[in-house]
């Protein structure tokens, strides 16, 4: 009689325990740990290497949602009124807003400034009592005509604004500019425009300070040149110039804390015209200045 010959007999209490201790590993890991389970090395090497991978990871992404978070938590909200809706909006403070310093400077400080812009910026020369400064103004520029049109008289000629500035030196650069832009279509053009002066300027002067003037409110009942030169329109094209000198490096100089009524609109009886401000206002815009700069 042929017997056959038995096979070693296995140890059957062993496959159920790793049957049981992988499920575990699938359950609680979501199969993250099985893709290089079998590969060389034991099985215990394995699911500890791959756990302090997890774990490695795990806490890089939540110290990377910490920083945002802490770094969401310490801005400031400033409530600002929505023009068309009536209500109340929560921003937060933007790092290119220029603050208030404790001590003000006096017209010396503007010896090396140029001051650029529209009739706006022109009232300002002429009525602020400002002694010192270099002025390139003009009625009507905004930021589509600036590099062409030649508003400023100099060398007994008309040139434009930066073939004024060719070759000279300023440390510091006050820009105030897109009342007359307000009623450009598509009006998130002004964006684009806005910035590609201010780059320009920064290029040719690139040893100044640039700070960005906020386009001032109007008082609407009193404007007749357009519509479209309103406070929502200036609320919006305001967020653009903010955003410009946040993504680009420029100073953002809020005026319209000074001469607002509190309420997204230029103080009551602060102009003739809605637009255009009396003495007392452009003094109150050369007093702000003073009080807000950059220190060198």
């Amino acid at each position: 009689m042929s017997y056959k010959k038995r096979g070693k007999r296995q140890n059957s209490g062993r496959f159920p325990t790793i049957l049981v201790l992988f499920f575990v590993v699938l359950v609680v890991f979501e199969g993250k740990l099985l893709i290089n389970i079998f590969r060389n090395g034991t099985f215990s090497e394995q699911i500890t290497s791959q756990v302090d991978d997890l774990l490695a990871t795990h806490l890089l992404e939540t110290e990377t949602e910490t920083e945002t978070s802490t770094e969401k938590a310490t801005k400031t909200n400033v409530t600002v009124i929505s023009e068309t809706e009536g209500t109340q909006q929560s921003l937060p403070i933007s790092p290119a807003i220029v603050p208030a310093q404790e001590t003000a400077v006096d017209d010396s400080f503007f010896s090396d400034a140029v001051f650029i812009g529209d009739s706006r910026m022109e009232g300002f020369r002429n009525a602020s009592g400002l002694t010192q400064g270099a002025f390139l103004v003009g009625v009507g520029m905004n930021l589509s005509n600036i590099f062409d049109e030649q508003f400023i008289f100099m060398y007994n000629e008309d040139i434009t604004v930066f073939q004024a500035l060719y070759n000279t030196d300023y440390k510091k650069v006050y820009l105030q500019l897109g009342t007359n832009n307000l009623g450009e279509y598509p009006f998130s053009a002004i964006k684009d425009k806005y910035q590609s002066i201010l780059r320009a300027v920064r290029k040719e002067l690139p040893n100044a300070q640039i700070y960005a003037l906020s386009i001032i409110y109007v008082e609407e009942s009193k404007v007749t040149t357009g519509d479209y030169i309103n406070n929502a329109n200036i609320d919006a094209a305001n967020q653009y110039l903010l955003e410009i000198c946040e993504e680009d490096d420029y100073n953002y100089i809020d005026l319209n804390e000074a001469l607002s009524d509190g309420n997204g609109s230029l103080n009551p009886n602060a102009s003739s015209d809605g637009i255009h401000m009396t003495k007392e206002y452009y003094e109150i815009w050369l007093n702000y200045l003073k009080t807000h700069y950059i220190k060198e």
